[in-house]
């Protein structure tokens, strides 16, 4: 793990920034001490962006009277917005994969397992699940009950599976089989498969925004805490896993600060920038 006295902070102008686990802690809460801290650093000219799985209006309403970002990645970075919430870029679930992917959700959803997708700001379920009330916590949004099948021709956003770890392993290893070549897979937590359209991640929804802003990602410190989070973290010029990530993500990446409830990434910042 490096020190982050070895970076060149007047070289690093944009601070990237996961959400859930990494600035929101297990009650989706913000630490004053991390909005102060992103507040300062924004009034020095540093530009914030958030890299998040959450959608637009989740993740805007969470932040909404903490901080302004300057942009935010969501939806792993199938939906890129700049300022003042104006689309930059969006990528959608290939429509040919609808009906493989219904029908692993069909062949998976259980009362322990919910399989979903996201259709503009509203998420999609066809079978109840026990998992439905935890996520519509977790979103702020509520359900929508439909048929897979209702929803052809429809812009698709991303598929989501919520479940136990072990039970979401094969729903991965089935759709890398159905549809290969048409889709990512990635967790965004130990129980939460995320599926977007292939090459869709917070890395390509990172350089996107860059390049909107006329940045680099050598330009960048970002910070994170799962296996969405990895391919940002090892691209940029800083990759920072928080300390309440697995210990396979701080093998990956350079540095590593303090969890979430110690406030690391306020902690980080604080040390890079001299602050």
């Amino acid at each position: 793990m490096l020190d982050p006295k070895t970076l060149n902070p007047s070289e690093l102008r944009f601070i990237a920034m996961d959400m859930d686990g990494t600035i929101l802690d297990e009650g989706y809460r913000l630490s004053p001490h991390v909005t102060q801290t992103l507040n300062h650093l924004q009034k020095q000219g540093k530009k914030l962006i958030i890299a998040t799985g959450r959608i637009y209006a989740a993740a805007y309403g969470f932040l909404k009277g903490a901080f302004e970002p300057d942009a935010f990645v969501c939806t792993n970075g199938a939906d890129i917005y700049g300022p003042h919430g104006a689309r930059i870029a969006t990528h959608h679930i290939p429509r040919q994969a609808l009906h493989a992917l219904a029908a692993t959700g069909r062949h998976h959803a259980s009362h322990e397992v919910l399989f979903c997708c996201y259709v503009g700001e509203e998420w999609i379920y066809e079978h109840p699940s026990a998992m439905v009330d935890f996520y519509e916590k977790r979103s702020g949004i509520k359900g929508l009950q439909r048929n897979f099948d209702s929803l052809a021709g429809e812009d698709i956003l991303k598929f989501l599976a919520i479940g136990p770890h072990e039970k979401l392993l094969p729903i991965r290893e089935e759709i890398a089989n159905s549809v290969p070549g048409l889709l990512e897979t990635v967790f965004s937590h130990e129980t939460m498969l995320e599926i977007m359209a292939s090459g869709v991640s917070k890395r390509q929804g990172l350089e996107e925004c860059l390049r909107y802003f006329g940045g680099t990602l050598e330009e960048v410190v970002a910070f994170g805490d799962a296996e969405n989070d990895l391919e940002m973290l090892k691209a940029v010029k800083a990759g920072v896993a928080m300390g309440n990530s697995h210990a396979s993500i701080q093998e990956e990446v350079a540095f590593v600060t303090e969890s979430v409830d110690e406030d690391g990434v306020a902690h980080f910042l604080e040390r890079l920038f001299g602050l």
